[in-house]
């Protein structure tokens, strides 16, 4: 592992509501090593890695809302995103209905 994996990141945050399932793009200003989405709405929502998977509703992750079990409403992982098709991700809300997220993505350095 490089210094630069370690050493942390300029964290990019997005506040949006999510309406219906029309769902959009969020674009990143770089490429990301890590991400953390919060569902701070009452609906869970779907995020995606590509725009095939966004535009064939399938290969999503479910961020849930908070709950006893899910007591932040969120999901966090590494997810590193790359030139082309893979450098933004995409968030719709679940089964027609409205939500709000708070996305923290973090720089990838190095």
């Amino acid at each position: 592992m490089s210094l630069a994996q370690v050493r942390g990141g300029i964290p990019h945050v997005v506040r949006d509501d999510l309406v219906d399932d029309a769902g959009r793009i969020i674009n990143l200003p770089f490429y990301c090593s890590h991400l953390i989405i919060r569902n701070q709405g009452l609906n869970a929502c779907k995020l995606y890695f590509t725009q095939a998977d966004f535009d064939g509703d399938k290969n999503y992750v479910t961020v849930p809302v908070p709950s006893t079990t899910y007591p932040y409403g969120e999901w966090s992982g590494m997810v590193e995103t790359a030139a082309g098709n893979n450098s933004d991700v995409w968030v719709k809300a679940l089964a027609l209905k409205t939500t709000a997220i708070e996305l923290v993505a973090f720089q990838r350095r190095g």
